[in-house]
């Protein structure tokens, strides 16, 4: 039995619609939104969440279940390794049948220093896609090759640098609203995000019921 060094997502409902004839996805999370040391110093696993972090679905339903939590403060731990590059990209190259990794199921770009790793992973492993929704758009991105698509996530607090030109995802109160403001629908897989799609819509499905503050803000179509 193959053993690999990170925690792999291979189950989650929306990952499997993605896969199909042409894409096979795989999945890596780390916490949504959490406190942790780095270097000695405050840091959180996503750094730049706003108006998401009430809504998150990465902290909700089966992301608070004891075998997830612990999965993804694996992935968390061994991201901060020197050894991370090395030990994803031989992990990846086991999984031949996985053609699309997405980034973060849960947990963003926590520095400069981690998404660099990506990157590399991203350049040593060039047979398979990656992709990510994002919303540390003030990192820098120019060195991702081409195999690395990103999307950026409005809603946090860096949202004056979002380039909508190119692609990016907004959450909206409901597929009216989704469709009105000229969104594809993000929701029943991740296809519009690894095939490009500039604007990509995601209606709100967490357990959690809209306050009437939150329903109004992500109505608003801006």
């Amino acid at each position: 039995m193959k053993t690999f060094a990170m925690k792999w997502t291979e189950g989650n409902e929306k990952l499997e619609k993605t896969s199909g004839e042409m894409y096979k996805v795989i999945g890596f999370g780390i916490p949504a939104d959490y406190n942790f040391i780095l270097d000695g110093q405050n840091a959180n696993t996503c750094p730049q969440a706003s108006a998401c972090r009430g809504v998150c679905y990465a902290k909700q339903g089966r992301y608070t279940m004891g075998a997830v939590v612990n999965a993804r403060l694996h992935n968390l731990k061994c991201s901060m390794k020197p050894s991370f590059v090395q030990d994803t990209v031989h992990d990846l190259k086991r999984k031949g049948s996985y053609n699309v990794v997405r980034v973060h199921d849960s947990g963003d770009f926590y520095n400069q220093e981690y998404l660099d790793k990506w990157i590399d992973i991203a350049r040593l492993v060039p047979d398979k896609v990656f992709y990510a929704y994002t919303k540390s758009v003030g990192l820098d991105f120019s060195r991702k090759p081409d195999n690395f698509r990103i999307v950026q996530s409005v809603g946090g607090m860096m949202d004056e640098k979002i380039d909508y030109n190119r692609p990016h995802a907004r959450i909206f109160s409901s597929h009216d609203d989704r469709i009105a403001a000229g969104y594809v629908d993000g929701n029943v897989n991740d296809i519009p995000a690894i095939e490009g799609v500039i604007r990509i819509g995601l209606v709100y499905h967490g357990v959690r019921k809209l306050t009437p503050a939150q329903e109004k803000y992500f109505s608003v179509i801006g």
